[in-house]
């Protein structure tokens, strides 16, 4: 293609040609360095495996700290990356979820859950999530609800976690077409609090998939008690599971019967979001 061509089809918005994605010259001819770094950030953070301070982030892309600090409090205030001032470090945030929302296997706007959510932690003195696999290993939290208690458990969005650890993972591995074989490897990755076999852990999912839900009991968090309901498509995977996180001393079993039907109405509502 000759160069006015070339010149013409950029002037009129079109793509790339084929020629020019892989002649390792942009089609615009010129990278914005602070676009080109914020994509390098959030790609780092999407991969992390747990959150990252400036420091870290800049050392491992090799970014002058400034320019990443500023890069990062940008991200932040367009929610593209959540900050936690307590560890003073960041995670991947909704905003980006949001714009690769047709990307997804969820439909519609799935904050309209929110006020169920809220009713549900408010209720019962819980903290409220929503968790869905975005990789062979890891999850994802993407909308969380927490109770009005002075004291409660503080969860972030965006905040990823090995795919099996929690009540959660127990749901996931109950309701997978993952091999025996592919759950023990995964497994094997986790590190808990309060450990458990894989042969316990099985029999744990084997009973959640009777059931229809799953508790942890202190194993990936020492002093919490988790719940967890699946979100199942059509074909009865769970794409997503809500789940109730409280303290030890909140749990009991009357208390879990009805976290636990409040969770399926959650997971029914749900439903909508996990079909195509």
């Amino acid at each position: 293609m000759s160069e006015a061509a070339t010149e013409r089809r950029r002037a009129e918005g079109a793509p790339p040609s084929r020629a020019e994605r892989t002649s390792g010259t942009p089609a615009s001819g010129k990278v914005v360095p602070a676009v080109a770094s914020a994509i390098r950030i959030l790609r780092y953070l999407s991969t992390a495996p747990e959150p990252a301070g400036v420091s870290r982030i800049a050392r491992d892309l090799k970014l002058n700290p400034s320019t990443c600090f500023n890069i990062l409090r940008t991200l932040a205030a367009e929610d593209f990356v959540s900050f936690d001032p307590v560890g003073k470090t960041y995670v991947i945030s909704w905003g980006v979820m949001d714009l690769a929302h047709g990307a997804t296997a969820l439909r519609g706007d799935i904050n309209t859950i929110r006020p169920l959510m809220e009713r549900i932690a408010h209720d019962h003195g819980v903290t409220v999530t929503l968790w869905q696999p975005i990789s062979a290993n890891r999850k994802v939290l993407i909308l969380s609800a927490h109770s009005r208690s002075a004291m409660r458990i503080q969860m972030a969005m965006g905040q990823r976690l090995p795919l099996l650890i929690g009540a959660t993972g127990r749901v996931i591995a109950a309701f997978s077409k993952l091999s025996r074989a592919e759950l023990r490897k995964r497994f094997e990755e986790i590190r808990w609090d309060r450990p458990l076999s894989f042969e316990q852990f099985m029999a744990q999912a084997r009973e959640a998939a009777k059931s229809g839900w799953a508790t942890d009991e202190g194993n990936f968090a020492t002093g919490t008690v988790s719940i967890a309901v699946p979100v199942l498509n059509d074909d009865g995977i769970a794409v997503m599971t809500a789940t109730a996180t409280m303290f030890t001393g909140q749990y009991d079993s009357e208390r879990a019967a009805a976290v636990v039907a409040d969770l399926q109405e959650l997971a029914a509502r749900l439903k909508y979001f996990a079909t195509q």
